[in-house]
């Protein structure tokens, strides 16, 4: 039978150099105890420290992922995404600690591993990136460079495959809703699920203890079927004393839409965007939708696919999903990206990565930073910023489509749309298709290699990628090839003798007509 003990109690229960897989769940009386109880008793230290998602404060602010941010006190940090945790961003770019940056959803799967006890997850996942162990091992600082790989590449029946090694977990934190008498936890109010219960079996078949933070305790049983964590995997309850140390996301302490406990009226959630250089994007990409599909939008621009899918009456005719276990509903965006208002079902974000890897997404529309000759794209490194792949790898090489949605340049580009073209009154000062990517998340070479199907969306033209390379498909009304495209590219695309327009309806205030554009494909450029 579990106990309850407080935060700082559950920080002293913690071994010096432990492995902890935290669940990215904003647990905000948990996490706090631990840079407060180090900073009293100089333990627990040389902590490493493992999680999948990003989850904020997308500051400095000392929540979510930063409370671990201290010198000393961590070691090793292992994570899909760091991006939006900025006090950790600055120890690893400062040299603060080991950092390896791995695939969020091969994180996550990688948990079940660990519990089953087995060697490690054999998947493509990765292949030919900056996770591969032939180009950067998904190393993120120079003191992480004479570390041990955490990857390996394989090869099985003659096709060569990545092996992400398992490692015991001596602690997993976790979260829920209520806990019974016997430790059983429910998840009744949670905005997501994520992957509390495979954190939870990988430290216990690893011999290691669960922590989990809930919002509250009962006497009664709970109904089996409500049981998402059972009492025997847990060890410690710690409760929060508030709902603010127990929010729904970094930004929304609660929404009872993203629990399923209320239905929100999205008509009123969801506002019709102005004509713009975004819109233009976001209709492009929606006209690769078609009813009946699985849609992945990633964050940015892409999020903006379903505002313009609700604004063509075609929202409720595909599913909307986000990658950390969100079927249906009106995936958040901005600071909330996760959660979903009315969202239909939850899974574990295992579970969902495995839909995914299997080739269940129909399309996926994700952003891009730098995109190359080669068809690479860049979101994870740009500079001295580091960000973190995420679930960009995973989601990008096994989605049937992808479509990379995103301005042509960066910093200062304004647009307008008007009398049915496309204006530019300044352009960005930072170009985007580069001579080469400083990082490779998205492989071009790979996706060539499986005949993906892919395409670039930006304002003022639409990239394909095909054996040779990035060719020209389409280009707005109103842009000049030399002027607006070729001459602000560091490398030449394939041009075809006519580049066909984009259609016309998208650079027009009226709407679409959706139900006769998505039955029509695009021109095809003649080369």
């Amino acid at each position: 039978m579990s106990k309850i003990i407080s935060a700082d109690e559950a920080a002293r229960l913690v071994p010096d150099g432990a492995t902890l897989l935290i669940v990215p769940m904003p647990s905000e009386e948990l996490y706090p105890a631990f840079p407060r109880v180090f900073k009293e008793t100089g333990s627990p230290n040389n902590l490493t420290i493992v999680w999948t998602a990003g989850i904020g404060p997308f500051s400095m602010e000392a929540k979510g992922m930063n409370h671990f941010a201290h010198a000393g006190m961590v070691k090793r940090i292992i994570a899909g995404h760091i991006g939006l945790n900025q006090a950790i961003v600055k120890l690893i770019a400062t040299e603060g600690c080991e950092a390896y940056n791995l695939p969020q959803g091969t994180l996550a799967q990688l948990y079940r591993e660990i519990a089953a006890k087995r060697p490690g997850l054999i998947t493509e996942v990765g292949l030919g990136t900056f996770v591969d162990p032939r180009l950067e091992g998904g190393k993120m600082n120079a003191r992480t460079q004479a570390c041990e790989d955490l990857v390996e590449c394989i090869e099985i029946g003659g096709e060569e495959k990545l092996l992400y090694n398992t490692f015991p977990v001596d602690v997993a934190l976790i979260r829920g809703t209520t806990a019974d008498a016997r430790g059983n936890i429910s998840v009744e109010d949670e905005a997501l699920e994520m992957e509390c219960l495979e954190a939870a079996m990988a430290a216990k078949n690893s011999g290691g203890i669960v922590i989990v933070q809930v919002e509250r305790t009962g006497d009664a049983p709970l109904h089996p079927h409500d049981v998402q964590i059972p009492g025997i995997f847990v060890d410690y309850v710690v409760v929060a004393q508030s709902r603010a140390t127990h929010p729904h996301t970094m930004f929304v302490d609660h929404d009872p839409c993203y629990s399923g406990q209320e239905r929100a009226d999205l008509s009123q959630a969801v506002s019709a965007m102005p004509l713009s250089a975004e819109k233009v994007i976001c209709r492009r990409a929606f006209m690769e939708m078609v009813p009946g599909m699985n849609v992945n939008l990633g964050v940015g621009i892409p999020m903006s696919v379903a505002q313009v899918a609700f604004e063509e009456g075609m929202l409720d005719q595909v599913t909307l999903n986000t990658e950390v276990g969100i079927i249906g509903g009106l995936p958040e965006g901005g600071k909330n990206f996760g959660p979903a208002k009315n969202p239909m079902a939850f899974m574990s974000q295992a579970a969902m990565f495995d839909f995914y890897d299997g080739g269940g997404l129909d399309l996926a529309c994700l952003g891009m930073a730098q995109t190359d000759g080669e068809g690479n794209v860049n979101v994870s490194k740009l500079g001295p910023r580091l960000i973190g792949c995420g679930g960009f790898i995973n989601i990008t090489q096994a989605a049937r489509k992808c479509i990379f949605c995103g301005e042509f340049a960066a910093v200062g580009f304004e647009a307008t749309v008007k009398d049915g073209q496309l204006r530019i009154q300044h352009e960005g000062k930072i170009v985007k298709f580069v001579e080469t990517v400083e990082q490779i998340t998205f492989s071009g070479k790979q996706a060539r290699k499986d005949k993906r199907a892919v395409l670039f969306v930006t304002e003022r033209c639409v990239f394909q990628l095909v054996s040779e390379g990035l060719l020209l498909k389409e280009i707005a009304p109103g842009i000049d090839l030399q002027r607006d495209i070729l001459d602000r590219m560091a490398f030449r695309p394939i041009v075809p003798d006519e580049v066909p327009l984009m259609p016309e309806a998208i650079f027009c205030d009226a709407p679409m007509q959706s139900a006769s554009l998505n039955r029509q494909a695009p021109a095809e450029p003649k080369v």
